[in-house]
């Protein structure tokens, strides 16, 4: 009885012990990643209950739950897993992804979200479409694959800046977006390595970017680059390219016998002589300066990482030849980024370096196209080429831009270096801090060289260089981000909170110095070293800004279905007076979201997977402008006069307001996201309207203030708004074929709602005319001109033109072949009360259209993008049919003749006159819509072919860039960006650019676009 009772006795006490053993907490911490890297965002939850967590930036995650609990990894756009404890405390998971699922995974700034919880109007591409396109500049690979995101560049310069514009033109100083590169503040990509980057993100609304501030009102851009993967071994990965440029379009200009036998036909319609001979030259520039050119693209990472750890170091050399004479990039990058946990601590590093080469040809299309009837070379000449001599050809002048060209020595060295370090430390569970310092130095060096030539005895400020010129220009830029933040994350029943308070010190240390020297020794001499005494001029300053924050976020979710975020910051910059707060502001934000299809009466078997409406409220501003410019400045050069004695003086000649302070927006937003077909097809719809006030522009002062220059305040109001639309469509049976289709469309209206007096864009001519215009009521930089209705076939269409009827002195100097001007206000009189908006470059609506397949072991891609409503004013029209100097385009061949060629709507052959035929008018503007395939890429996976253990993957691949465009413009290209300035308003005449928003649309000397043709091979061991 006794042992019996024990052994039950025994037996009941060992079941209550296992069953306490069993129920016993414990805490489970581990990575969570996929094939990439480690993964934020990640819901984990213990099975059968509401206890669950989720992973941070890095992918970790902890979580407290009893020794036999099985937890649930889920995150949208892959697998979800169950997996039970088996005693371990340490549980890393890598997740697969799931084809039919969302692709979820989005970083908001100082955090991240899963794009089901986020309620801002934020976009993304991935690594495998930034790495379809091979071009020196990342951002191209934005344009066509984000809606309400335009990417422009001006022509086919290898390394040309681009410009990105969210959302439309919202400023009249500054249009470009906020870039941060893991976490670093940089002023634009162009220096990454595309193989790098991971994914890009764009916060396109208030309600996603006013987390950055005054820097973000156009938008922000973040981009995330490669630090390998933890718990995977070694991976060295090759991939190298090569291919071509070539051209893709040339113009019809005329030949030798043609240009002459125009300028006789205008020398007799102007009343000269028809005298000019022929000399039998006939020299086709175009063709000598467009020629193929080489692209090589090589590189190699190394990948991988432990429990603790992991790490990615990368290498690449890129140098592509232009199409155009005398132009190139060349890019070497390496980078090494890293990441390891140690404790409560987990750090992050990025480290990078990058050097680029430009050549530029600044006299390409510049001013004039060189005339047909200048031979190719004359080495008899001081400098081996020559001009065309107007004593020869009554007049008419001009340079040799093809010459210039291959004389000048135009080179750009920029260096950077980018470093970023973060460091998170928890101090609990869900309460951790983090401190991210990034570092952006950058080395710029231009050398800008003339050799003495000798072409020409006419226009000889541009075609004797008795002297050879040098421009030296050093430039160093060092700007410092600082950014300490502490984040409470924590999900308690159906509640979870993410809270972030944070603090910011941006920084940015401007130094130049540019001399300028003449008559060096000898032209093999390219630099200025000990030659003090040819220095003519010298120029530079010292520019220091300072952005002082705070900020706060909190994102709240309750039930799976209802979102909440609202965001503050309140910045102060230096760039504005620190009187009456003028130098601070605070920027609120706030948005909803209602994720409709996980309330319980959704119907399981419903049409749509998931449906979420979003919306939102939220204020941004800008202090995109130049320092010190509410501070006035001394004109060192004003003289003064004492008893007829001239001494030096200094005066204030340009006046400032010091009241200036920064733009504001203030932004609002709907949108709708969802999943459909069993997650086979996706889309995000928005609509927004964004109120930008108190605009920085320049406003007309009195003269008899003592200056005639404008004073820049705040006085100007846009307003843009607007639809997009982001659609995907995944067909994947599992089958051999499979493909992926995604359309982008995105419209746009944008006014300008207040400016004190209009503003006009830059010169065409040298008669100073001006194409575009800024006036309320209207699109920002509309074309401003004369309407025409063809043109006079003979005197009786003067005399019975009544739009000139009460105009005789119009009428005395029209003959015909002159354009017919509308008389839009029926007056009877043309001038300049007929002028009229001709066209806006800014499109009615933008879309794009990407396609990926996948059949066995091959993949195909294309990528379309295109713009339709939007105009160009072309105005290289002038100088190819009205400027004295230079060759002409081929249509002039039919122009008005009268009693020989009447049926035409080309002019007369003639100079700029009173009768005003080169005056801005319709006969520049062209329809600027286009459609161009920008891509086609076709792979083949060659690894099963290899069949060797030690290559894990191989692939060679075609791809083409620039394969056609279907459009109705004229010119080389109609993706024009801004307008080159021409040589002048830089150091001592040095090529820079007019700021983009006035020359937006204007095609004065944009480059022609190449078509370009790589094949490449990937391989990873």
């Amino acid at each position: 009885m006794k042992k019996t009772y024990f052994k039950k006795l025994f037996a009941f006490l060992a079941f209550i012990y296992a069953g306490a053993l069993l129920g016993q907490e414990t805490t489970i911490t581990g990575t969570v990643s996929d094939a990439e890297g480690p993964l934020p965002g990640v819901n984990i939850i213990q099975k059968g209950t509401s206890n669950g967590v989720t992973t941070d930036f890095d992918g970790n995650y902890s979580i407290s739950v009893p020794s036999d609990a099985i937890l649930v990894f889920s995150y949208i756009g892959y697998t979800t897993q169950e997996i039970p404890l088996t005693g371990n405390s340490t549980l890393n998971v890598i997740l697969l992804a799931d084809a039919q699922a969302l692709d979820e995974v989005v970083i908001t700034g100082f955090g991240s979200q899963a794009k089901v919880d986020v309620t801002g109007a934020i976009a993304q591409i991935k690594q495998e479409e930034v790495r379809q396109i091979v071009n020196a500049d990342p951002t191209n690979a934005l344009q066509g694959r984000l809606a309400g995101v335009q990417v422009e560049s001006g022509g086919g310069q290898p390394g040309a800046p681009t410009n990105v514009i969210v959302r439309g033109i919202s400023s009249l100083t500054n249009t470009f977006p906020l870039y941060v590169v893991d976490g670093t503040v940089v002023d634009d990509i162009t220096f990454l390595n595309s193989k790098d980057i991971i994914d890009i993100q764009v916060l396109k609304d208030a309600t996603s970017a006013a987390i950055y501030g005054t820097r973000a009102a156009n938008g922000v851009i973040i981009v995330s680059t490669n630090r390998g993967s933890m718990n995977s071994g070694p991976k060295v990965t090759v991939d190298v390219r090569a291919g071509a440029n070539t051209v893709g379009r040339t113009l019809d200009f005329l030949n030798g016998p043609e240009f002459v036998a125009f300028l006789n036909q205008r020398s007799i319609n102007e009343g000269q002589p028809a005298n000019i001979v022929d000399p039998g030259v006939n020299t086709d520039f175009q063709d000598l300066s467009l020629n193929s050119g080489f692209i090589q693209d090589y590189g190699f990472n190394i990948t991988g990482g432990g429990e603790d750890a992991s790490y990615y170091f990368s290498a690449n050399y890129y140098d592509e030849e232009g199409i155009v004479t005398s132009t190139g990039f060349e890019r070497l990058n390496v980078r090494m980024n890293s990441r390891f946990k140690s404790g409560k601590f987990t750090f992050e590093e990025s480290l990078s370096y990058n050097q680029r080469d430009l050549n530029t040809n600044p006299f390409f299309g510049n001013g004039t196209f060189t005339a047909p009837v200048v031979r190719a070379a004359a080495p008899e000449r001081l400098g081996g080429f020559e001009a065309i001599d107007s004593n020869l050809y009554n007049g008419s002048g001009g340079t040799n831009n093809y010459a210039l060209a291959q004389l000048t020595n135009d080179q750009t060295t920029q260096r950077n270096v980018l470093g970023n370090l973060k460091v998170n430390y928890e101090i609990v569970e869900g309460l951790t801090a983090s401190l991210n310092i990034g570092v952006d130095y950058r080395n710029n060096y231009v050398n800008f060289f003339q050799p003495t030539f000798d072409m020409s005895p006419t226009d000889q400020q541009v075609n004797l260089n008795e002297l050879n010129d040098l421009t030296e220009i050093r430039g160093e830029v060092i700007s410092t981000n600082i950014e300490p933040t502490i984040n409470y994350k924590n999900t308690f029943g159906k509640h979870s909170i993410d809270v972030l308070l944070g603090g910011a010190r941006q920084q940015t240390d401007n130094n130049s110095l540019a001399i300028g020297a003449e008559g060096l020794p000898s032209n093999n001499i390219t630099n200025i070293a000990g030659f003090a005494d040819q220095i003519v001029n010298s120029s530079g300053g010292r520019f220091l800004s300072r952005i002082f924050s705070v900020f706060g976020r909190i994102n709240y979710k309750f039930d799976n279905k209802y979102l909440f975020t609202a965001i503050v910051r309140r910045d102060a910059s230096s760039r504005f007076s620190p009187d009456n707060d003028f130098n601070n502001i605070v920027l609120p934000a706030f948005s909803a979201g209602w994720v409709m299809s996980n309330e319980s009466w959704w119907p399981e078997n419903s049409l749509f997977n998931t449906l979420k409406f979003r919306a939102g409220y939220g204020e941004l501003a800008s202090q995109n402008i130049g320092d010190y410019l509410f501070q006035s400045v001394l004109n060192s050069t004003s003289n003064v006069s004492f008893n007829n004695t001239t001494s030096g003086g200094f005066a204030i000649t340009d006046l400032v307001d010091p009241n200036i302070s920064f733009e504001t927006a203030q932004s609002t937003s709907v949108g709708i996201d969802g999943a459909l077909l069993n997650n086979s097809i996706t889309f995000a719809a928005d609509y927004f309207i964004r109120n930008n006030n108190d605009v920085l522009a320049p406003v007309a002062v009195p003269s008899t203030t003592g200056s005639g220059n404008p004073v820049t305040q705040n006085a100007a109001s846009i307003r843009n708004s607007g639809f997009e639309l982001q659609a995907n469509y995944n067909h994947d049976t599992g089958g051999d074929f499979n493909f992926n289709v995604g359309l982008t469309f995105a419209t746009l209206k944008n006014e300008l709602t207040e400016l004190p007096n209009p503003l006009v864009g830059p010169s065409i001519d040298e008669e100073g005319n001006t194409p575009n215009r800024y006036e309320v009521g209207e699109p920002i930089g509309f074309f401003f001109g004369f309407r025409n209705d063809g043109i006079y076939r003979s005197q009786a269409d003067i005399d019975n033109d009544p739009g000139v009827a009460n105009d005789p002195e119009r009428r005395a100097i029209l003959q015909p072949g002159d354009f017919r001007r509308i008389d839009l206000n029926g007056d009877g009189i043309i001038n300049n009360d007929d002028r009229t908006n001709l066209g806006a470059p800014i499109a009615d609506f933008t879309y794009g259209i990407n396609f990926n397949a996948t059949y066995k072991n091959w993949d195909f891609g294309l990528n379309f993008n295109g713009v339709q409503g939007n105009e160009i004013f072309n105005a290289t029209r002038f100088t190819g049919t009205f400027f004295l100097d230079g060759n002409k385009f081929g249509y002039v061949r039919d122009s008005f003749v009268l009693g020989q060629n009447e049926n035409t709507d080309i002019p007369r052959a003639s100079l700029p006159n009173a009768a005003g035929n080169q005056l801005p008018s319709d006969f520049y503007v062209e329809d600027g819509s286009y459609l161009r395939l920008r891509s086609i890429e076709i792979g083949y996976d060659l690894t099963k072919a290899i069949n060797m253990p030690w290559v894990s993957s191989a692939r060679i691949f075609y791809n083409m860039q620039n394969v056609f465009t279907i459009t109705g413009y004229t010119g080389y290209d109609p993706e024009i960006g801004s307008t080159l300035a021409g040589t002048g308003g830089g150091f001592f005449g040095n090529p820079n650019s007019t700021p983009p928003i006035f020359g937006r649309g204007i095609d004065l000397r944009a480059q022609p676009r190449p078509r370009t043709l790589v094949v490449g091979l990937q391989v990873a061991f």
